[in-house]
């Protein structure tokens, strides 16, 4: 056994639990919708993960001051990794769409319906590459 296989058990008690409870988490939410429940697991895990981190004897406040430092190139990598991402499936809906023009004789070639879809789901991969 893994030492953390024990971690996914741990998780997906969380999310059971986050689905089924009926704490009212407030912000307007439902108990029980589906919004509500991912609120209260994604409080859950960070308030473990700051248990965590206190009972291993980080100063949050220390942590907090050293992130905001790291701010500009923590932004930069996220933009770039964000912007390959993007450019990833506008590629993809690109050679969808070339895909379904070119290659006629293929039975398996995209259809009409996806390549529409790639289409707009370039269109909008677009926009986070150009920005």
């Amino acid at each position: 056994m893994p030492p953390f296989s024990w971690l996914g058990g741990v998780i997906a008690a969380l999310w059971r639990f986050s689905r089924r409870s009926w704490v009212d988490v407030g912000m307007g939410l439902r108990p029980r919708s589906g919004a509500s429940g991912l609120f209260l697991f994604l409080f859950l895990i960070f308030f473990l993960v700051g248990l965590v981190l206190l009972s291993f004897g980080v100063d949050l406040e220390r942590a907090d001051v050293w992130l905001e430092a790291q701010g500009g190139w923590l932004d930069a990598v996220g933009t770039l990794l964000f912007r390959a991402a993007c450019g990833l499936v506008l590629l993809t809906c690109v050679a969808a769409v070339i895909g379904g023009l070119v290659d006629r004789r293929n039975p398996e070639r995209p259809g009409v319906g996806c390549m529409i879809g790639a289409l707009i789901l370039g269109y909008f991969a677009w926009f986070g590459v150009s920005d």
